[in-house]
């Protein structure tokens, strides 16, 4: 007590040299370190070998086999068998364009207008040289007509002069004529003999003589009427409806014989090349077997195509079959050579499961949720559809996936087989894969 006593005027003194704010600071440190130490003396210890698990929020849906008609979203090209390139069929010069490029036009329009001054003068002289091979023909045949008369009278002739010859041959024999006279009938009928074979030789060449100038009529009419289709070809039609896909002259241009002066493609005959994904190909096979249609919708638009073929070998660096579609595009819609993309329509197949597009990774797994957790499962995706809330889903057989299986409807970034997750959109039990 005294050493208190003696030591309580030295603390007193102490403390009159500290302020009143620095007490109040002192008391509030040294409460903190009492309070801090207590929860560190009473707080539970922790395992060190025990690690808390994350359990993921997820949504999912149950399966359910249905008989469903899935849609394929693929890509083709525009392309046509019927794409005519006209060309010059004569040497002239071009005089006239009467279309444009992308321009539809109708059968028989004109297109494109060459100088025909050369061509109407060579139908002149094409008409001029018929004309006179029919001429000549008409010379013949009244030559063979006279030819003929003249062979009768010479042969009345020689037979008279021959007649005359043995008259006088009998009275020779009898000398009461001279023989001189007798000789000189007979040279007679030699001659006249003579010409008369010369007349038949003609008489006989007269049917050669027609057939060469029939020909020459003949050749000369060919030639009038291919310069009359020379004169036509003046003027290029187009020889269908459909649409100039290029052109490649301008008035004052000379085009020589074949030579390319614009394309044009049918409209009408129009057809989209699509390769078929491996999983689509037997289907598709199988409809066309049985003349069931396969329609398809072009960029959402109310374009529509129908499968006619599959083509026949599989092109190089493709593991899918092409399909050929075709379209009518009236309208000029579609142009060659374009990417569209078509929504194919495809028959109903029985046993398939619809899937929300979330659920798929990798376009061939789905998870499974058994018991809190993720199992992963292949499956095969045989197209899509848009459902009646129009929502996009994926279709795929039903193998492993039985109807009424729980599988994670959420887009999960690190989704893997044994991943703990909590489903949150329902209070339904958690079905297992059926193995």
């Amino acid at each position: 007590m005294q050493t208190i006593t003696r030591l309580t005027p030295r603390l007193q003194g102490v403390l009159s040299k500290i302020s009143k704010k620095n007490r109040i600071l002192a008391a509030l440190v040294g409460a903190c370190l009492i309070s801090t130490g207590t929860i560190m003396a009473t707080a539970p210890q922790h395992d060190p070998g025990v690690l808390d698990e994350k359990s993921w929020p997820v949504s999912r849906a149950i399966t359910k086999t249905q008989t469903l008609s899935p849609e394929l979203a693929l890509f083709g090209r525009v392309e046509t068998p019927r794409h005519a390139k006209l060309s010059a069929a004569i040497s002239a010069e071009v005089t006239a364009l009467h279309v444009a490029e992308g321009q539809q036009v109708a059968q028989g329009q004109l297109l494109v207008s060459l100088d025909s001054a050369e061509q109407e003068l060579l139908l002149q002289q094409r008409s001029a040289d018929f004309e006179d091979s029919q001429a000549q023909l008409q010379l013949v045949l009244r030559d063979i007509k006279t030819d003929r008369e003249v062979l009768g009278h010479m042969q009345k002739l020689h037979d008279l002069t021959k007649a005359k010859a043995d008259r006088l041959q009998t009275l020779n024999s009898k000398q009461l004529i001279a023989t001189e006279k007798l000789e000189d009938t007979q040279r007679e009928v030699s001659r006249q003999g003579i010409e008369l074979a010369r007349q038949q030789a003609q008489v006989d060449n007269n049917p050669h003589r027609q057939y060469q100038a029939e020909a020459a009529v003949s050749r000369n009419s060919a030639r009038l009427d291919n310069q009359k289709i020379n004169l036509q070809r003046t003027e290029i039609r187009a020889p269908f409806e459909g649409r100039v896909s290029s052109l490649v002259v301008s008035p004052g241009d000379r085009v020589q014989l074949s030579q390319i002066l614009l394309s044009l493609y049918d409209s009408n005959a129009l057809q989209v090349r699509v390769s078929i994904p491996s999983s689509a190909i037997d289907i598709m096979k199988e409809a066309l077997q049985h003349g069931e249609s396969v329609d398809a919708s072009i960029n959402g638009q109310q374009l529509f195509a129908t499968l006619t073929q599959l083509a026949s070998e599989v092109s190089r660096g493709k593991s899918g079959v092409d399909g050929l579609f075709t379209v009518a595009d009236p309208d000029g819609m579609l142009e060659l050579g374009r990417a569209v993309e078509l929504t194919i329509l495809m028959p109903a197949v029985e046993r398939v499961i619809a899937l929300p597009l979330q659920s798929v990774y990798n376009n061939k797994r789905v998870f499974a949720i058994e018991n809190g957790r993720l199992r992963s499962v292949e499956v095969s995706p045989i197209g899509q559809r848009v459902n009646d809330q129009g929502k996009l889903e994926i279709l795929v057989k039903e193998s492993a996936l039985k109807s009424g299986i729980a599988i994670l409807a959420s887009n999960l970034p690190k989704a893997a087989s044994g991943l703990k997750v909590k489903v949150i959109n329902d209070d339904e039990p958690q079905l297992a894969v059926a193995e």
